[in-house]
């Protein structure tokens, strides 16, 4: 008497390494869209300034309608950075960005635009948006 064999189909016996495969594929993507345009090296020259940021979420952690509507805000971490839009220019003293931020009671996305003196960022506007609602809190607006 013969003994039956069960074949696995294809998906079963490949999954993990097409997986990794379409991952990798994806991150190379990704990265060559924004090499393409230009915005890998002003994220990575923001990822290298963490104060424009830090400072940012000091200020708007200040303001009591973010406290009432975000809670207090954590410290934003590199890969909120990293997922955000950075844009510099005036030969990289003025940056245009927007990263994710999150808090105790919510989560959103925080637009600044500053510019740079010496070492120093003067923020002209810090505005936050809740994600779920579409509120928005200007903290600066100049």
């Amino acid at each position: 008497m013969k003994k039956q064999t069960t074949l696995k189909n294809w998906w079963k016996i490949n999954y993990k390494w097409s997986l990794s495969l379409a991952a990798f594929i994806i991150a190379c993507l990704i990265l060559a869209y924004n090499i393409s345009r230009g915005s890998f090296k002003d994220m990575a020259q923001a990822y290298a300034d963490p104060t424009l940021f830090q400072n940012a979420i000091t200020k708007a952690n200040e303001n009591t309608k973010v406290i009432q509507v975000f809670g207090t805000l954590e410290p934003i971490d590199n890969l909120a950075i990293l997922e955000g839009n950075t844009k510099y220019t005036n030969d990289n003293k003025a940056i245009e960005a927007t990263v994710r931020v999150i808090g105790k009671k919510a989560q959103g996305k925080m637009d600044i635009s500053a510019q740079k003196t010496g070492s120093e960022w003067t923020y002209e506007l810090i505005k936050l948006r809740v994600t779920k609602t579409g509120q928005e809190i200007t903290v600066i607006k100049c």
